[in-house]
């Protein structure tokens, strides 16, 4: 039904504003579109639609994406043997391309739930409340809902990686010869879902989390022998190796031009990045909003976070187990374990022998806060489920819930220092103050602590369920004037390239149409043609990197060069003539603008169209080779042959 109504959850919606509709953005359920959500609205739903609009549709090979086999290497429709291994990307060689979308974002939303209540039942958590608890504790998290649509499509990621580790665990029982192939079977399709996310800061501190945890689930178990468990879990991942080997050899050239950018492929982390207020920032993580947010963040999905229960329940169990000799799980040890180290990775710098040891240095401190949070909800589950009787004295329980409200007032003072605009409203005091006091009452009065999953629940989902909104179609991007205009200009002139100047945003929007363009957001840099623009390697530090490109005319005293400028690691300002030589034997033809550019003619261009909506204008060369073609409506079906 969600997919006959093209439900899904993208800020798409944003392109009204910026086309300057009047109205609410058509197909707009609930909520509202996010600006900060430009990863999908601006650069991977473009993306699907630029794959989409090829002929043939979906290749391996979009120069509009970047250089090499970019495709492959991003989570966008390919025709590609490794699709079948992608169930989110399914929909989109089944149903047209706004039902294919849907399709997408409903097994990103259901997948996501689905996997990790299935993973915590695998895992041994008997409660089903609690599982359904632990479901909706990551899926409402705030750094889930605001990182839902990112590059690293971290939905399909998370319900890949918790269908492996319960296959995993499964492979660890002794069973039927039918569940344990049943359970290697998922952990390879799985595996290699997980695999082509091709995110290493998320992968790898998932990868070193689920090994934590199968380590744990082992000890506490009679199960297979070990040489038995040895051999299925070296079988099935032996057999992904196989089964990606040819994926290997077609992006392998690709993966090396990643790997010798500036961004990401030198990137490398120390440890120690994050103070211990953002290590904690999920403290103060309810009922934010793009407006509302400490300002030592860029952005509010920067500040994000998953709430830290953890340290309460570790104290309790550190406090029995060394008081009362009482034995603790190994499962739970080994949660403790990993949530210490990344805690410590996080705060602390590590020596280069233990970053490379763990390869930690390829995440980043931030990122690894995904591991964290999952550890985190992970072990407070089992903690819950495993410590239903009482286990404290009325007095070690006081001391205890006090010191746990002193060093939470002291993380907020902390931030305070740093930013007390944030506080100088006293709602933004009170609020935090008075959830975590709730919970900590709640987590310490033993005979009330059944109710904390509820309370907890009740306010991730009220806190959080706004962030992405609820649309139906993508009308906004592809029904505006705009788009079917572009559309109707590279379906008359194929062949024709362009390049958008002061936007780009619009560059984008062009990219959508399945046009080929210059700029916009690179996934992997055309090296030799930036040599070939720059005359050699003088601006090569800032364009080699995975980037979103401005272009803006030449400077003063810059007519016939090409200059850069870097403006965060991620975007970088080209100052390009439009009639370069080098453009023109590309075949560079078509040049946007958001407003009227008054120099056209002196470049040799002259306006081909201008579009009212967004008040764009689009201009051609005006001493080409061949007349500009003939920009009759040609293709009234915008999308429904996919």
């Amino acid at each position: 039904m969600s997919v006959a109504w093209e439900l899904n959850g993208s800020s798409v919606g944003m392109w009204s504003n910026l086309l300057s509709e009047k109205t609410a953005p058509e197909g707009l359920l609930f909520s509202s579109p996010k600006r900060v959500r430009g990863d999908e609205w601006t650069v991977w739903t473009p993306a699907m639609l630029s794959q989409a609009q090829q002929t043939p549709p979906f290749p391996i090979e979009n120069p509009s994406l970047g250089a090499g086999r970019t495709p492959l290497i991003m989570s966008v429709p390919v025709a590609y043997y490794t699709t079948v291994f992608r169930p989110q990307l399914w929909g989109f060689f089944i149903f047209n391309f706004e039902r294919g979308f849907s399709f997408y974002w409903c097994v990103k939303v259901f997948g996501l739930l689905f996997a990790v209540g299935w993973c915590l039942r695998q895992i041994g958590l008997r409660s089903p409340w609690l599982t359904i608890f632990g479901a909706i504790w990551i899926f409402f998290s705030s750094f889930t809902q605001w990182w839902f649509s990112s590059p690293a499509m971290l939905p399909e990621m998370i319900a890949s990686w918790a269908i492996c580790l319960g296959c995993a665990a499964q492979m660890l029982r002794r069973s039927t010869p039918w569940r344990t192939a049943a359970a290697l079977a998922g952990f390879i399709f799985f595996a290699i879902n997980f695999v082509l996310c091709l995110y290493p800061p998320y992968q790898i501190p998932l990868l070193l989390l689920g090994a934590a945890i199968l380590f744990g689930v082992g000890r506490e178990m009679e199960g297979a022998p070990a040489r038995v468990v040895f051999s299925r879990l070296a079988l099935g991942m032996l057999l992904v190796v196989l089964i990606l080997i040819p994926f290997w050899i077609d992006v392998r050239p690709t993966l090396a031009l990643v790997g010798q950018t500036v961004y990401p492929g030198s990137r490398r982390a120390l440890g120690g990045d994050l103070s211990l207020f953002k290590l904690f920032s999920g403290l103060i993580g309810f009922f934010e909003s793009e407006q509302v947010g400490p300002r030592i963040y860029d952005n509010i999905a920067e500040a994000s976070n998953f709430y830290p229960l953890w340290p309460l329940p570790a104290l309790v169990i550190a406090f029995v187990a060394l008081r009362k000799r009482v034995r603790v799980e190994p499962l739970l040890v080994a949660l403790g374990v990993i949530l210490i180290a990344l805690s410590l990775y996080c705060v602390v710098p590590w020596p280069s022998w233990l970053l490379h040891g763990t390869l930690l240095s390829f995440s980043t401190e931030r990122r690894a806060l995904l591991a964290l949070g999952v550890a985190n909800i992970f072990f407070c589950c089992l903690f819950l489920d495993r410590y239903r009787e009482r286990i404290l004295a009325n007095s070690a329980a006081m001391s205890m819930g006090a010191a746990s409200w002193l060093a939470m007032a002291g993380l907020l003072w902390s931030l305070s220092l740093r930013d007390p605009t944030f506080f100088a409203d006293k709602f933004q005091l009170f609020l935090p103050l008075a959830i975590n006091t709730a919970v900590i009452v709640l987590f310490f009065w033993e005979s009330l602590r059944r109710f904390l999953p509820v309370v907890l629940g009740v306010l991730l989902v009220f806190s959080n369920a706004g962030i992405n909104p609820l649309m139906s179609g993508l009308a906004p991007l592809v029904d505006s004037e705009t788009f079917k205009t572009v559309e109707r200009l590279h379906r008359a002139d194929p062949e024709g390239k362009w390049i958008v100047f002061h936007s780009r945003y619009f560059a984008q929007l062009v990219k959508s149409t399945g046009a080929p363009i210059f700029n916009g957001t690179k996934v992997v840099p055309d090296l030799p043609f930036l040599h070939e623009l720059d005359g050699g390697t003088a601006n090569e530090f800032t364009y080699n990197r995975y980037a979103n490109i401005v272009c803006e005319l030449p400077r003063e005293g810059g007519r016939d060069s090409v200059q850069g400028g870097l403006v965060h690691p991620d975007m970088y300002i080209l100052f390009l003539p439009p009639d370069l030589p080098a453009l023109k034997a590309a075949g560079y033809r078509y040049v946007v603008f958001p407003r009227q550019w008054s120099d056209a003619r002196a470049y040799g261009f002259s306006l081909v169209e201008k579009i009212q909506r967004g008040d764009l204008w689009i201009y051609y060369p005006l001493r080409a080779s061949s007349s500009p073609p003939s920009f009759e409506a040609q293709f009234p079906q915008r999308l429904a042959r996919f």
